[in-house]
């Protein structure tokens, strides 16, 4: 069973409880505004190009067949490939000195991503710790996070999934038995603002995650609170009805930061935020966020920042 992966990150402290591996899935049915991973959004093989190692020494417009790179040694970063005739064939990546060109998701079957995660069994006994499933959507290649997780829970390893909710219930139902947490996200309660916010309606979501609740799946939900976005009193005081419909036991708001900017220009896409303050450095962010925050918890809902 294979899958295309972008990243394995190793003693991981957040997403889930205790030590965790993080397996990246890339491939995502949402185009969140606010996307940090950008690199994790398409399903195929993406070539990044990171100006700053950059030697210009031109060896990659040498070898590409497509002429897709740009002859100017010193263009900007995101003019650097041309993507409509890029096939992604490596041949750049190869030559380049600098790892200044690099190949963004690999494929990987079960069996590699599981000698990965092994390494750290030790970690996940002692802390309560496992692997997460993220992305990306790991629900968009649902065969490969099945047999994964499935592989995992054999093995006594917790499982967690970070999950959009944009799924068939089918592929809830394939990977319920081996998943002991989902981290279910909501980006907006409102249907409309969450098509205009991530591209698609959150009907099949809200009624995936009501499934959940009537299964007695272990859920924690997750909101990612962007300024001007979301984290309006009529968004916040919805998802406290739904916590308090479903009886969600924690809530874990994710605040927004630019840590994920440079990506963009590095895949050449256009960021729409890279003006929006981070959350976690800008003071009156801060106040935003805290407040946010104690709000929840004047409606009885049991929240954290981070998770």
């Amino acid at each position: 069973m294979k899958g295309i992966i972008t990243h394995i990150q190793r003693y991981s402290i957040h997403d889930g409880p205790g030590i965790r591996t993080v397996v990246f899935f890339k491939g995502c049915p949402l185009t969140c505004l606010w996307c940090c991973n950008p690199e994790t959004q398409s399903f195929k093989p993406e070539l990044e190009f990171i100006k700053s190692l950059c030697q210009h020494c031109g060896q990659c417009v040498k070898i590409c067949p497509e002429n897709a790179v740009n002859t100017d040694l010193f263009c900007p970063e995101s003019e650097k490939i041309d993507r409509q005739k890029c096939t992604v064939c490596s041949k750049c990546v190869s030559v380049c000195p600098s790892t200044a060109l690099k190949i963004i998701g690999e494929e990987m079957d079960t069996e590699a991503v599981l000698a990965v995660i092994k390494k750290d069994g030790a970690f996940y006994r002692r802390s309560g710790g496992g692997i997460t499933l993220s992305g990306g959507e790991p629900l968009s290649q649902p065969k490969f996070a099945q047999h994964l997780l499935k592989k995992c829970h054999d093995l006594n390893i917790h499982t967690a999934v970070e999950t959009c909710g944009l799924a068939s219930q089918n592929v809830f139902e394939q990977v319920l038995l081996f998943t002991g947490l989902f981290l279910f996200d909501i980006k907006h309660l409102d249907p409309q603002n969450h098509q205009r916010l991530t591209g698609v309606s959150n009907e099949l979501i809200l009624s995936n995650l009501r499934w959940l609740h009537e299964k007695s799946a272990h859920v924690i939900l997750r909101l990612p609170l962007v300024p001007g976005l979301n984290m309006d009193t009529e968004n916040l005081h919805s998802l406290a009805e739904l916590v308090d419909e479903l009886g969600i036991e924690e809530v874990n708001l994710i605040p927004f930061h630019q840590m994920g900017k440079d990506k963009y220009s590095h895949l050449g896409k256009n960021y729409q935020l890279s003006g929006q303050i981070d959350l976690r450095l800008d003071e009156e962010g801060k106040k935003n966020l805290l407040s946010a925050q104690e709000f929840l918890k004047s409606e009885k809902v049991n929240v954290t920042i981070g998770g």
